[in-house]
């Protein structure tokens, strides 16, 4: 099955080759969670991050289903 990938900020350098500006389609395993696709993207477990799948917030063993779009962003700082 597909899922979209989009990387924001620091974590664009663990895009796959061909993705497109911070967006990737990418083949995985039906039933694959979101630990396992951010592991397939070898992001490192120790860097922080935020996961989003379809613009909700995630847990590392929800499974994923064809057409989910995956976002992982590092944690924002500021304002006050």
């Amino acid at each position: 099955m597909h899922v979209e990938v989009r990387l924001f900020a620091s974590l664009t350098r663990y895009l796959p080759p061909g993705a497109q500006g911070t967006t990737a389609t990418i083949e995985v395993p039906e039933g694959t969670t979101v630990d396992e696709l951010i592991r397939r993207l070898a992001i490192p477990d120790e860097l922080p991050r935020l996961t989003l799948v379809n613009g909700q917030d995630s847990r590392p063993g929800d499974r994923l289903g064809p057409g989910d779009v995956v976002s992982v962003l590092p944690p924002l700082e500021g304002g006050r």
